[in-house]
């Protein structure tokens, strides 16, 4: 018994793949803009342009792919996907050397990027949604939040070294994470599609399930709050406290959710998934509103980071949990649909966020994110009977899903 709860929903590779196809995202994006700048070809406006098209269409172009994704192609989606990561990458490194000054190539084959980052999120997430069994949903995401945030730690630091140390090549260093991933994505047995009973668990309608309405707008008011302490916070606070003192404050977010993840979600078992959208939002909207004073200091702004990060770990799986259930078996639309919500809910978030801090607001936009957890909190408890048959839901979606799936997806079909 002990050996099966060691190893994860889905076995140990997809959470690596996880961790490596968001490092190939994640070890380029910090550095940019400022590698643009460097390069000389374009203005401080149009390298923000072009990097904002990779941005956009990592956070929004789930949706895209919802429709052609087939059903247990999963494995494929994502050695594509890392293929043209590794391709584009190429590419933009070509056209530095070759000085190509056109903006509108630049943009678009800085969105390819970012789009192949969104088709690797979307295949990863539904792949780890056929693997777990009955009453693991929520343990398998808690895994998926440990992968992402290990490799949120760790990309921006290597892509400082590499800045450093490569130059104009910087732009290549995706490359290696993209090729480990595509390589170990090899590994991955092909997925399966899971059985479900037509008429009632999956209905060929166009629209949203009922239920996914009210679950996106809750989910889009959280990552409003999300969004200002990983969006906005970094402007707002390093003249105060220094530009070490931030980067540390982000090290020890990641870090917390790395080692405490697991912890958190085994406490929370017994919780139900209404109770714990309300703790998380209750925790992130107090931790967001103590962003307002960083000139009180680290111990103030580590208390406010662990109240976000306590947030994080809670509304993350529950909220990935409930929307594969209210799909009822369509599960490119939930997973794409809640990320589309989220990458659209923090672009708006950031973008007002850094407006209200150039027109000296600062401290509005970080009271506004706390007044979206609040609300979010409110319609939860409102619609609590809603959120409760959500739940139920979730359990016998993942009953259901069981016998149809393999209980690991370690090996090769």
């Amino acid at each position: 018994m002990k050996v099966r709860r060691a190893t994860p929903p889905g076995g140990w590779t997809i959470y690596a793949v996880r961790f490596l196809t968001y490092s190939t995202w994640g070890v380029l994006y910090p550095f940019y803009t400022v590698w643009l700048l460097d390069q000389g070809l374009f203005s401080t406006a149009d390298c923000g342009l072009i990097t904002g098209a990779a941005v956009l269409a990592n956070r929004l172009g789930s949706l895209a792919f919802v429709r052609v994704l087939p059903p247990g192609r999963e494995r494929g989606a994502i050695i594509g996907s890392q293929l043209a990561m590794a391709a584009t990458a190429g590419l933009l490194c070509a056209m530095v050397v070759l000085q190509i000054g056109s903006l509108l190539a630049w943009t678009l084959v800085s969105a390819a990027f970012g789009l192949a980052g969104s088709l690797a999120t979307l295949a990863q997430l539904t792949l780890i949604v056929h693997r777990f069994g009955p009453g693991e949903a929520r343990r398998a995401f808690s895994c998926e939040n440990v992968a992402l945030n290990a490799a949120g730690g760790l990309a921006p630091f290597v892509s400082s070294l590499a800045y450093a140390a490569t130059g104009r090549f910087y732009v290549l260093a995706p490359i290696g994470f993209a090729v480990l991933a595509g390589v170990l994505a090899t590994r991955l047995a092909a997925g399966r599609v899971p059985v479900r009973q037509p008429a009632a668990k999956a209905p060929q309608t166009t629209g949203l399930p009922a239920g996914m309405p009210v679950l996106l707008g809750v989910n889009f008011l959280t990552h409003i709050t999300y969004a200002q302490f990983y969006g906005v916070f970094a402007v707002y606070a390093t003249p105060s406290l220094g530009a070490r003192s931030v980067g540390l404050l982000f090290a020890f977010a990641s870090f917390a959710i790395v080692v405490t993840q697991a912890l958190v979600t085994r406490l929370c078992r017994d919780r139900g998934e209404p109770v714990l959208i309300m703790a998380a939002n209750l925790a992130l909207g107090a931790g967001t509103a103590l962003l307002v004073a960083p000139g009180g200091g680290m111990a103030l702004m580590l208390c406010a980071v662990l109240a976000i990060t306590v947030g994080e770990m809670l509304y993350g799986p529950v909220y990935q949990t409930l929307a594969v259930a209210v799909a009822g078996g369509r599960t490119s639309l939930a997973v794409g649909s809640l990320t589309f919500v989220w990458g659209l809910a923090e672009s708006l978030a950031v973008a007002a966020g850094l407006w209200l801090i150039g027109a000296g607001l600062g401290p509005v936009t970080f009271l506004l994110g706390a007044a979206a957890a609040v609300a979010a909190l409110v319609i939860v408890a409102v619609c609590h009977r809603r959120f409760a048959a959500m739940a139920e839901g979730a359990l016998a979606h993942s009953a259901a899903s069981a016998p149809a799936v393999r209980p690991t997806a370690d090996s090769t079909s």
